[in-house]
């Protein structure tokens, strides 16, 4: 149903921070939630697990397209960090979760929708 890619820096070294890189759903002629926002979900978990930002530094980043930067913000409830050039002649938007926002974040989701489990997992 979706695809994320993601990386932690720096590399090598000690992790400090998660960068989500890609996130897509299918179909495509949709918002990517609620599937997008179990992608993040497992990638602000990894984060939590691997990032050692601590404080109001940011533990996840991304750079959003103008037409997701409503759903970040008021879905997924990332701070703004304020706009970038994706591309020449193409604007985007950085968002930035903190170590607490991040935490805050998959309580929500895991609150509202339950916490996953693995399915087909070999008992042999």
């Amino acid at each position: 149903l979706g695809f994320l890619r993601y990386g932690i820096y720096p590399y090598p070294g000690n992790p400090v921070f998660l960068e989500v890189e890609n996130l897509k759903t299918t179909p495509t002629n949709r918002l990517v939630d609620p599937v997008g926002r179990w992608l993040l979900w497992y990638a602000t978990k990894a984060s939590l697990i691997f990032g050692s930002a601590t404080g109001d530094d940011a533990l996840v980043i991304l750079v959003s397209l103008t037409s997701a930067v409503r759903y970040y913000k008021e879905k997924v409830q990332m701070e703004l960090v304020g706009s970038v050039t994706i591309a020449p002649g193409e604007d985007g938007y950085a968002f930035k979760f903190s170590r607490a926002a991040a935490q805050g974040f998959c309580q929500r989701q895991e609150q509202q929708w339950g916490t996953p489990v693995l399915i087909n997992e070999r008992t042999d």
